[in-house]
Order: C-alpha cells, then sequence, then structure tokens
C-alpha cells in the first residue's frame, strides 16, 4: 500500500531549525503532489488588556508576515501553497488546522528542549504529537 499525502501542514515560526522544517515538507510535497499549507501561530495566552502584550502581538505579527513572505520564496516552484496566520495556544491551533483542512500530514520541529523547560514552558511537538489524530513527521535539529 502507497501512502500519498494531499495536504501537508507545516508549522513555522522564526527558529533555526524553521528553515529544515521547510525544505523537508516541500520535498514531501513535491514527491506526493501535495498542497502545502504553512501556518504561523501568534501566541496570544497572555493577560489581557496589557500594553506590552498588545506591542509585542504587533510586533510578532509583522514578523510573521515577514518570514511567511521569505519561506514562500524557499518553496519549490510549481508546489500549490497557502499560508495561514493565526494567533491563540500554537498546539491546539496546528491540531484543529490541520483537522480544518483535511490534512494527511503535520511536519513540525522540535527544538530540544530539557525535560524541565517543558515541564514550564510546554512543547509545541509534543502536544501535537499527543492530540492530533493525523500523522505528524516531528523534525529535529
Amino acid at each position: 500500500m502507497e501512502t500519498v499525502f494531499l495536504k501537508i501542514l507545516v508549522a513555522i515560526d522564526g527558529s533555526p531549525l524553521t528553515k529544515k522544517v521547510l525544505c523537508i515538507a516541500s520535498d514531501l510535497a513535491r514527491l506526493s503532489d501535495a498542497e502545502l499549507h504553512l501556518v504561523y501561530v501568534v501566541e496570544s495566552g497572555w493577560a489581557e488588556g496589557d500594553v506590552a502584550r498588545e506591542l509585542a502581538i504587533r510586533e510578532m505579527e509583522e514578523e510573521s508576515d515577514r518570514l511567511i513572505t521569505e519561506w514562500k520564496k524557499m518553496v519549490s516552484p510549481g508546489l500549490a501553497m497557502t499560508a495561514h496566520r493565526m494567533s491563540g495556544h500554537p498546539g491546539n491551533t496546528i491540531v484543529n488546522l490541520a483537522s480544518d483542512i483535511g490534512a494527511d500530514l503535520i511536519v513540525i520541529g522540535s527544538v530540544g528542549k530539557s525535560q524541565v523547560e517543558r515541564m514550564l514552558a510546554g512543547s509545541v511537538s509534543t502536544f501535537v504529537v499527543t492530540h492530533s489524530r493525523i500523522p505528524t513527521l516531528v523534525i529535529k535539529p
């Protein structure tokens, strides 16, 4: 039985690992002739009404626009691609979007947090693997 992906969701952020994640997801999309969906999630779980929060969110939105434009240029010509910039809890947002668009595969990076860091800040890749019903490929540095 041959596995073919029709829609691949790749989670991107500003980390150095993103380029590797995007290259692997692009190669898989090209090999499967799949649609590639990029998602950049702006974390929105901060305290409401905080001026610093509003400024940080605005800065992340501007950064995401720049990064999405940059990464679109890296994707192989001829690939069908859609970019999504969303806000919310990154793990939930990725899992929900994958389901909403009917993705066959999620590709996400893992920055290699320590066990203590995962306990304190959480791990988006661990959350996605744990909560998604869709196969997930985790790319390590």
